[in-house]
C-alpha cells in the first residue's frame, strides 16, 4: 500500500509539472495588462495604468511610474465606449478620439513639453464590460503646444488586458 502511494504521489507531481511548464511563456505574457509605444523611434513602457470607462468615453492614461508628476505619460481618449476604430483627423475633421503625451514633469501646466495630437488611431479591439478589461492599439502625430515646429510621433501602441473602472 506505501509503494501505491508513492506512486501514485510521484504521477500527480509529474503531471503537475508537466502542466505548468506547457503554458506558453507568450500566453501568460498576454494575460498580464501591458501598454507599450514606440515614442520618437523608443521603446515606452508604462509601468502604471488608468483606464476609466464612462457613459460616453473611454480614458487610459499612462506612466512610466506612479508619480502625478512622471516624464513621457501618455493620455488616450476614445469619444465612445464600444470596440471599433476612433480617429482623429485635421484633413477630414474627425475627431472619434484625442492623444497627448507629457514629455517631461515640468509639462503639468503645458509649454513646450506638453504635446496633443493632430493625427491619432485608438482601435478598441476588446472591450470586456463583465470582467471590466480592454484592449487595443494607437498611434499619432503630436505638436507641441508650446512650439508647434516640435513633433512627438508615436507607434506601434498596444494596451492589453487594461482593467477599468
Amino acid at each position: 500500500m506505501k509503494n501505491l502511494k508513492k506512486i501514485f504521489s510521484g504521477l500527480f507531481i509529474a503531471l503537475i509539472l508537466i502542466s505548468v511548464n506547457s503554458c506558453d511563456d507568450t500566453e501568460v505574457a498576454q494575460l498580464l495588462p501591458s501598454m507599450k509605444a514606440t515614442v520618437d523611434g523608443e521603446a515606452w513602457t508604462s509601468l502604471f495604468r488608468l483606464s476609466t470607462v464612462t457613459d460616453s468615453t473611454i480614458v487610459i492614461t499612462g506612466t512610466p511610474t506612479a508619480s502625478e508628476t512622471a516624464d513621457k505619460t501618455i493620455i488616450l481618449t476614445a469619444f465612445g465606449v464600444t470596440e471599433g476604430t476612433y480617429s482623429l483627423s485635421a484633413g477630414t475633421l474627425t475627431a472619434d478620439c484625442a492623444v497627448a503625451y507629457k514629455k517631461t514633469a515640468d509639462a503639468t501646466d503645458g509649454g513646450d513639453n506638453y504635446f496633443v495630437a493632430y493625427e491619432a488611431t485608438v482601435v478598441i479591439s476588446k472591450l470586456d464590460t463583465e470582467n471590466k478589461k480592454l484592449s487595443g492599439t494607437f498611434n499619432a502625430k503630436l505638436r507641441s503646444t508650446g512650439n508647434l515646429a516640435e513633433e512627438v510621433i508615436i507607434t506601434n501602441g498596444t494596451f492589453d488586458n487594461l482593467n477599468y473602472q
